[in-house]
């Protein structure tokens, strides 16, 4: 006998939240929704979209969310749309009980800006995609210039050898606190050597290729931790570094 009673509470149990269920679902698709919510999330990097340019872009796509019947607000291809967006790195879409939808978003943080010899700048972040430059926002980042060829499409950057060059750069210069707070900007001559171009004195400092970038960066903090000292390395107008275990300097004419 207990056992049937038992059996019998858990069929009425289960009964009454199908009911429930059905019922929620039912009252959901009269629900209008109240509010649109958007939280961009940033990190560490400059600000690169607004609220309102979420909000244009849907617009402009054709959808509508605010005053809009929940069965009517097509959800997935609105999500979509922004992790289709250049500058988005995901997007998410929730609707609340109370019909109030929420976009969650994590914007792509700019590493370096990049400045071809013709053609639009552009940026590369730092997981190795390119992007184009934000009409809202500035970013404060490096800069790389010289004899970089013109982006035909947005990708990752580690199909072109150049920009793969300039990621692994940056990217190297970016964890090097010293490196960071000195350059100004990366720069590739002809012959694709790199350069960086310091945010003091008037010389150059040579890191040739992508090869032992740690090395080179830790050659480079030793330099000026002992030219500060005498001030020598306002002598030299190059600081190659391109040699094992050695720092070549050529003094200016």
């Amino acid at each position: 006998m207990r056992k049937i009673l038992h059996i019998l509470l858990w069929t009425v149990l289960i009964a009454g939240a199908a009911s429930l269920f059905v019922f929620a679902n039912e009252k959901q698709k009269t629900v209008t929704c109240p509010e649109f919510q958007i939280l961009i999330q940033h990190g560490d990097a400059d600000r690169l979209i607004s609220e309102q340019y979420i909000k244009d872009r849907i617009t402009d796509a054709g959808y509508r969310i605010r005053n809009q019947k929940l069965p009517d607000i097509r959800s997935a291809e609105i999500q979509q749309l922004l992790n289709d967006d250049p500058f988005i790195r995901n997007a998410s879409l929730t609707i609340g009980v109370e019909g109030t939808v929420k976009a969650n978003i994590e914007q792509r943080q700019p590493l370096v800006r990049v400045i071809p010899e013709t053609g639009e700048s552009f940026y590369i972040d730092t997981e190795g995609n390119t992007m184009p430059l934000s009409t809202e926002f500035p970013a404060r980042v490096m800069i790389a210039s010289g004899s970089i060829p013109a982006l035909k499409q947005h990708g990752p950057a580690m199909q072109h050898q150049t920009l793969a060059n300039i990621y692994t750069t940056a990217m190297a210069v970016k964890a090097d606190v010293f490196s960071m707070a000195l350059t100004e900007q990366i720069y590739l001559d002809e012959s694709g050597v790199i350069q960086l171009v310091p945010k003091i004195g008037n010389h150059i400092i040579v890191l040739g290729d992508t090869s032992a970038m740690k090395e080179k960066l830790e050659k480079l903090r030793i330099f000026y931790r002992q030219g500060m000292k005498n001030e020598a390395w306002k002598n030299y107008g190059v600081v190659n570094l391109r040699f094992r275990d050695q720092i070549v300097c050529t003094k200016t004419s």
